[in-house]
């Protein structure tokens, strides 16, 4: 096969449906299996057979060089009694004699013959013919060449043995036996045959049983590859399936998941969970959208409203014109901090927004939030304390910037004179900050809905307290970047702490990567 036909022909196998090409290779190999096994067991039964044959002429053998070596009367008719399977042959040539015994009712074969008379009657052993006819001259006046035999293989074997396969006409097989046997002066030649044609109809009919076995074999082969296919590839069809059912506005669509914990188990495991990531993606987006919506519409309406007020009004009166402008002013900060946070949000889900990690003194943070406050705020009793110098690998502007969102809330939710105290300390693994206030607190079922984008407690009896309902998501955010987490512990009308953990500081070892 040349290789522009190879090319061609694995091209068009690859551009086959991957259903046809999994029924084509397990038919095929599996064929391919069928064939070289069957073929394996005819060839061997061949060889067993001939071997077979080979242990009956040894048998034969040895049992007339146990009887002469016994002093037996050598006769045909005792080479019959010696005999231990019906089907072989024996020829014997007492050279002391020369006479010969068989066993052989009828014509004996051509390759079976006296050895030459100038040979007798006291020829050396080694120089006595152990060979058949067919090797010492086959043609003679009373047998026709036609009727010689072909040796077609010929093995030495121990001592003066010698062993042949023979080819004769009519596609005759014989395996023959020759052995030079002496007892004391007595020489003897061996010649012990079978032939081999006596199984051929045995081995015939075998050979055609196992073609029709193949044939089935082969065809079952292919259905079970289709079958196997079909059912390898029905996860895969599931997943298109609910794939093309899939929009964005359905994605309620999952893969039944039965059969083995295997392969296809495990995609139609990955691809339920991405549907789930994508639904869950999805609804916070929505919600998302929606609330930051609802958000924008309000200070827009407050804007609208003012707008409205001064071209009526506030042209001619300039109260009226102050408060309008004042208001404005203050939605228009509001709107420009909620943009900026639904901005670092959007920035931090397209892990676009990255923490700059270097050794940092959380004391020195904490101390400046505590600054700021003092001078931000008079009428709230603002204490710090620590428990010494603790360090952590961090983003300074975010950390301080996490602070402030908690000094902040802290501020909305604490009234007047009231107590807020922030904490710096650390144990073995981990530093800490934590600020306590002596506010409103947070009822306990809340508590786990509160860092959730635009979730602002009790909004019912809060309307007068600023904020755009982002902060402590932005926390949360920052504190994950640093490898922390917020603990939160609160209870309504006592209160609330908020504790941020990140990890200690660690020296990188000499040597070190990264």
């Amino acid at each position: 096969m040349s290789k522009m036909n190879k090319h061609s022909f694995f091209g068009k196998f690859q551009n086959l449906a991957i259903a046809t090409r999994i029924t084509l290779l397990y038919g095929g190999i599996f064929s391919l299996s069928l064939l070289v096994l069957s073929g394996f067991f005819f060839v061997n039964i061949t060889i067993l057979e001939q071997n077979n044959v080979r242990k009956q002429l040894e048998a034969t053998t040895t049992n007339i060089e146990r009887f002469l070596n016994e002093g037996g009367e050598l006769t045909n008719e005792a080479l019959q009694d010696l005999l231990d399977n019906k089907y072989v042959e024996v020829s014997v040539f007492s050279y002391s004699e020369n006479a010969d015994f068989n066993s052989h009712v009828g014509e004996i074969p051509s390759f079976i013959q006296k050895p030459p008379k100038d040979l007798l009657p006291n020829a050396d052993a080694a120089t006595l013919p152990t060979e058949p006819l067919s090797s010492i001259g086959t043609a003679s006046a009373d047998k026709p060449p036609q009727d010689s035999f072909r040796i077609q293989t010929r093995k030495e074997l121990d001592g003066n043995s010698r062993e042949f396969l023979l080819t004769g006409p009519e596609n005759q097989r014989f395996i023959l036996l020759s052995t030079q046997y002496s007892v004391g002066d007595d020489r003897y030649q061996i010649q012990v045959f079978k032939q081999l044609n006596g199984n051929h109809y045995f081995v015939q009919s075998f050979l055609i049983k196992m073609i029709i076995a193949d044939v089935i074999g082969i065809f079952g082969a292919f259905l079970a590859g289709r079958y196997v296919s079909r059912r390898i590839l029905h996860p895969v069809e599931q997943i298109r399936t609910a794939a093309e059912q899939i929009s964005i506005h359905d994605l309620s669509q999952r893969i039944e998941m039965d059969g083995p914990d295997d392969e296809m188990k495990e995609l139609s495991l990955t691809f339920n969970s991405m549907i789930d990531r994508l639904e869950k993606a999805f609804h916070r987006q929505n919600q998302f959208v929606s609330d930051a919506s609802h958000e924008l519409r309000t200070p827009i309406s407050v804007i609208q409203g003012y707008a409205s007020l001064i071209n009526r009004w506030g042209k001619s009166n300039p109260d009226v014109l102050q408060e309008s402008i004042d208001s404005i002013l203050s939605e228009t900060e509001h709107m420009k901090q909620l943009i900026n946070n639904l901005l670092f949000l959007a920035k931090s889900d397209q892990n676009r927004m990255h923490a700059k990690r270097e050794r940092l003194c959380l004391n020195d943070v904490a101390q400046e939030i505590v600054k700021e406050l003092e001078l931000l705020q008079t009428d709230r009793n603002i204490t710090y304390e620590e428990s010494g110098m603790v360090e952590i690998s961090g983003d300074s502007d975010l950390i301080k910037q996490l602070l402030w969102i908690h000094s902040e809330n802290a501020l909305k939710y604490t009234v007047s004179h009231g107590n807020i105290h922030i904490k710096v300390w650390k144990d073995k693994k981990h530093a800490y900050v934590s600020i306590q206030d002596d506010g409103i607190g947070i009822a306990e079922e809340e508590q786990t809905k509160i860092f959730d984008r635009f979730y602002r407690e009790d909004k019912s009896r809060n309307k007068e307290i600023s904020g755009t309902g982002l902060g402590l998501s932005i926390a949360k955010w920052i504190v994950n970047s640093h490898d922390g987490q917020i603990l939160v512990k609160s209870k309504r009308g006592e209160g609330s702490i908020f504790t941020d953990q990140f990890p200690l500081y660690q020296e990188k070892k000499k040597g070190s990567v990264g």
